[in-house]
């Protein structure tokens, strides 16, 4: 069932209960389209309530603000500049190219990425994902958090899985961690609480006071030009900076690079490094003697693009083969199966980042003293389903030979051949 609502340039869309995927995205029209097999609506003074039994689709004006009290499948919200408010997602929630959004709960994975403003949310029981966002503030993360390129504050109370953060230019808080947490290019004031794995800190800090706990190491690696005055306070302080006036105990160090630089403390119950940040950055560190703290530090840099990269492959696929879908089967056929893909693709790509994410902490941990072999190359890609392949597939679900769920099998079985 498709309906079409005239309702302005700025509706308020309200969604008490969706039972099944929500897919909410803007298009030119100053008008809301509805697709669902089963939704009452409701139009009021200044928008649309809508109550759904299974799959909702919606295209509506750029500036529409959206409320969402329930959804029980995956969202996604695409291409939004008004308000966005989610209660709770019972599936993982994708947020693209919005103002702002505010979560309650998301009972799988979160991810957000060109957001204006500010992320909001209670409590994510999966992982969360936040790339070119505003802000950050959330209360608890079961899985794993990962923030790269953030404009303004990251505020966390507590995350259960390893914490990543990259480029974030306002100031950083974190209450508690459970697991690791990799710091890197943080311009702002930085205050971790007690993260109970170890700490790695890359690249300098703005000018001011900042503190750091940790019940495992503490690993700082810093630019031996830039000004700094380290509080070091371990069981077992190793340092090798050129640092300045250094005062040093079995469990504390005192020491400075320049004048007038940022004040950073660090308290861990096990060991603190201090080291130097490479200038050029190396595929592989020389094999290090002494304390059995070498770095296996490959550069994985050119795998933190891999979730884009995946993105932009599948969507200039998808737009090839939906043109080829509306000629054959129609434009309501095609449009699902584009949005499948779509889910499949954002999918894709935060596995392909996580894993990228895994990689890289793995091979920090690495303690081997023999000297490392080179990477392997890539494995050659698999080959990928045929269109013509893919056009019988999607001609036997019109035909009612398979279902739906089918041919997404037949399609991914026909990926790993």
């Amino acid at each position: 069932m498709a309906e079409e609502f005239e309702l302005g340039k700025a509706p308020l869309i309200t969604i008490p209960v969706c039972q099944g995927e929500l897919i909410v995205k803007s298009w030119d029209r100053l008008t809301v389209q509805v697709k669902a097999e089963d939704a009452q609506t409701d139009a009021t003074e200044d928008g649309l309530t809508i109550t759904s039994n299974g799959r909702l689709i919606l295209r509506v004006p750029e500036f529409t603000n959206l409320a969402v009290q329930t959804a029980n499948g995956d969202t996604i919200i695409k291409n939004l500049q008004g308000d966005v408010t989610l209660g709770v997602v019972n599936g993982d929630a994708i947020l693209v190219s919005l103002e702002q959004a505010t979560v309650g709960t998301v009972n799988g994975d979160l991810s957000a990425k060109h957001i204006n403003d500010s992320v909001t949310a209670e409590s994510v029981h999966g992982d969360a994902i936040f790339r070119y966002v505003g802000s950050v503030s959330l209360n608890e993360v079961s899985g794993d958090l990962s923030a790269r390129l953030i404009n303004g504050d990251v505020d966390i109370n507590t995350v259960s899985g390893d914490i990543g953060l990259r480029q974030i230019s306002g100031d950083v808080s974190i209450k508690a961690g459970h697991r690791d947490a990799n710091l890197r290019f943080l311009d702002g004031a930085t205050h971790i609480g007690n993260i109970y794995g170890d700490v790695r800190i890359y690249g300098e800090l703005a000018v001011g006071k900042h503190a750091f706990q940790a019940g495992g190491d503490i690993i700082l690696r810093w630019p031996v030009n830039t000004p700094v005055n380290l509080v070091a306070n371990a069981p077992k302080v190793l340092n090798r900076l050129p640092l300045d006036e250094v005062v040093q105990t079995d469990q504390s160090l005192t020491g400075h690079i320049g004048e007038d630089g940022p004040v950073i403390t660090l308290n861990a119950n096990g060991r603190i490094i201090l080291k130097e940040l490479y200038a050029v950055r190396e595929e592989w560190e020389e094999r290090q003697t002494g304390d059995s703290d070498f770095d296996f530090n490959f550069d994985f840099e050119e795998l933190e693009g891999l979730g884009a990269q995946i993105s932009a492959q599948v969507n200039e696929q998808m737009a090839r083969l939906t043109a080829e879908l509306e000629g054959k089967f129609g434009g309501d056929f095609a449009q699902r199966m584009a949005e499948k893909i779509s889910l499949k693709a954002e999918r894709a790509a935060r596995r392909a980042e996580q894993a990228a994410e895994r990689a890289r902490k793995r091979a920090e941990r690495h303690h081997h003293r023999a000297a490392p072999h080179p990477p392997r190359p890539p494995r050659p890609p698999r080959p990928r389903a045929t269109p013509e392949e893919q056009l019988k597939i999607l001609k036997m679900v019109e035909q009612g030979v398979i279902s739906p769920e089918e041919a997404n099998t037949l399609l991914e079985a026909l990926e790993n051949k």
